[in-house]
């Protein structure tokens, strides 16, 4: 899950429809920045210029979970455009990394659409089965980004999947889950807990108004037997402009959470995205009531802030 797709007064973009095996329509959508896929009107993924860092704030901070240097081996459990990937690719030539991607079109478009880096190498499947099957101990990183409109599935979610996924990794290595936060945070402290119950160390990257229940967004959760580099973590955040933070004190949050277990069969929210439609409305409304509102400041109206 990532945010709606901005409006702007820029021209409409062009658009190519992406027909997916489920009979979901997905967009593919030109902008002068690079491409992004839609679904619903919710941005998936985006492919920028080459070295520029990414659109979507929760690659950003998946990235900042991963450190500076990148890992040299890592498995991806959802692929979209390969956001993800491509930005580890850049920052280390050197690195090997599977993407396992359910919808075989995605797969296709990643593949033939744009250039693939050496090293990457997609393959179409059912991610889970992929991991149960077992890489012991082989992987720097596990990154879970699987959503399924708009929802995390339950065989995401669970502590067998976040077992496998630390059975899949060195002792340093990392597990990183692109996780949801707010308005209510059952789901994320369930997460957590889960997170916990299978990894020494752990920590969460989230905006302060998700976390507070003020809105619903992602939340990137951090799993490793060994000591996390909080440090490097924060410096990395320091200045992007989605102001999420790192979380390391975890028990007011988590609060006696139960793990969740396969049997659960738990989904992630439903997201309560803002309706772009309505936000339109909203804006082309106060935009026509600026000019009004300044002429009758200019006749000697009611100044702004006071009352009659």
């Amino acid at each position: 899950m990532s945010t709606p797709a901005a409006a702007s007064d820029e021209p409409v973009p062009a658009r190519e429809v992406i027909e997916l095996s489920d009979g979901i329509v997905a967009h593919l959508v030109t902008h002068d920045d690079g491409w992004s896929l839609e679904i619903d009107g919710v941005r998936q993924s985006h492919i920028g210029r080459p070295g520029a860092p990414p659109t979507l704030a929760a690659a950003r901070w998946m990235l900042a979970a991963l450190g500076n240097d990148g890992p040299q081996t890592c498995a991806h459990l959802g692929g979209g455009m390969l956001t993800v990937p491509r930005a580890i690719a850049e920052r280390r030539p050197d690195s090997r990394q599977v993407v396992i991607e359910l919808e075989p079109a995605l797969a296709e478009l990643a593949r033939t659409r744009f250039d693939l880096h050496l090293g990457i190498d997609v393959q179409i499947g059912d991610a889970r089965a992929w991991l149960d099957a077992g890489t012991a101990n082989e992987l720097d990183a596990v990154l879970i980004d699987v959503f399924a409109g708009g929802r995390i599935p339950p065989a995401f979610t669970s502590m067998e999947c976040f077992a496998a996924a630390r059975a899949a990794l060195s002792d340093t290595g990392l597990l990183i889950v692109n996780s949801v936060a707010g308005p209510e945070l059952e789901f994320t402290r369930r997460e957590l807990a889960t997170v916990r119950a299978v990894f020494e160390h752990v920590a969460m990257i989230v905006q302060g108004s998700a976390l507070h229940g003020v809105r619903f967004g992602n939340a990137t959760l951090i799993g490793s037997a060994a000591p996390l580099s909080t440090d490097g973590i924060r410096a990395a955040l320091a200045d992007d402009s989605s102001r999420g933070a790192l979380v390391t004190d975890l028990d007011r949050i988590i609060d006696g959470a139960e793990p969740v277990r396969d049997a659960d069969q738990l989904w992630s929210p439903v997201p309560r995205l803002p309706k772009i439609d309505e936000a339109l409305r909203l804006l082309e409304t106060t935009r026509a009531a600026l000019p009004r509102k300044r002429r009758r400041d200019d006749d000697g109206g009611t100044p702004a802030g006071k009352s009659c």
